[in-house]
């Protein structure tokens, strides 16, 4: 016969288990937005039988399990090195990208709405990037420096037939035109560019890989489109597009302090109760339980 004591609970178990909730809360938030959700549903599995073994003594399948360790970090940096890099970019540049954002100007909207309507009227293609939190570097190729105030006039200019960058994109950063003319990733998802045009594919590939809203104005229909979150929709109206451009410069403008913290704590609750009660648990089963 045997019994099972439970460690006494010190500020250094408290300060382990709230760091592994963070971080099975960060992995859980990330599996949510992931598009490889059954690859990461497996991976979980592997996880939690190596668990389960390790709880109940199974010597043979632990060591296996071990063993393989290596070859299942290899495997997950494979299978996710795109949001696994577009997560460490984040974490690099977040602190600087909040400090240094200005609140964007509600003309912005205004300005884009007037100058995509008239694009749109005289069927004039055109790719216009609203860059988001994540950084757009390493996905733009060719193009030109600018640095230029956002206005109508500008933006018509860039897209004009006659202008060196028309077929390229235009990239917006805080109230400023920063590059015309580059060229994006395009996208892979080949069951939704079956019908579109490069600038579409284009605008889909930005998307799938950034946090960027990407606006698309089409040469042949003179329809806008937007694109983001890996998703690429019509526009039915300049009001819809108002809204969107609105709702989406007020997301990434910096919060004060206070209100971020209230809307952590708003957000995600039910993966903030899993992440805490796992910490718990892998607490109780490798440090908290013991065997008398």
């Amino acid at each position: 016969m045997f019994g099972l004591s439970v460690k006494s609970v010190t500020l250094t178990d408290t300060l382990d288990m709230g760091v592994v909730a963070l971080l099975v809360y960060a992995f859980l938030v990330w599996f949510k937005r992931t598009k490889a959700a059954f690859v990461v549903i497996g991976l979980m599995v592997l996880v939690g039988v190596y668990l389960l073994a390790r709880v109940t003594g199974m010597v043979m399948t632990t060591h296996i399990f071990q063993g393989f360790f290596a070859i299942f970090i290899i495997a997950v940096v494979v299978l996710f090195q795109e949001e696994l890099r577009r997560a460490f970019e984040r974490i690099a540049v977040w602190s600087v990208a909040r400090g240094a954002r200005q609140p964007q100007a509600p003309r912005e909207a205004d300005i884009l709405v007037r100058a995509l309507s008239d694009l749109a009227r005289d069927k004039v293609g055109a790719l216009i990037v609203l860059r988001g939190r994540d950084p757009l570097d390493r996905h733009l190729e060719d193009g030109w420096d600018l640095h230029g105030e956002l206005s109508e006039a500008l933006i018509e200019s860039i897209f004009d037939s006659h202008s060196l960058g028309h077929d390229g994109a235009m990239v917006i950063e805080a109230g400023r035109v920063t590059f015309f003319g580059v060229h994006l990733p395009l996208s892979k998802s080949f069951a939704k560019i079956t019908h579109m045009g490069l600038r579409h594919t284009a605008a889909l590939g930005l998307a799938e890989r950034t946090d960027a809203l990407v606006l698309v104005v089409s040469e042949e229909r003179g329809d806008i489109s937007v694109a983001r979150r890996a998703e690429l929709s019509v526009i039915a109206n300049l009001e819809d597009l108002h809204r969107i451009l609105e709702s989406f410069l007020r997301e990434i403008a910096p919060q004060p302090a206070q209100e971020t913290f209230l809307g952590f704590l708003r957000h995600n609750t039910r993966e903030k109760i899993l992440a805490m009660a796992a910490a718990i648990v892998l607490w109780l089963l490798f440090i908290g339980v013991r065997q008398l």
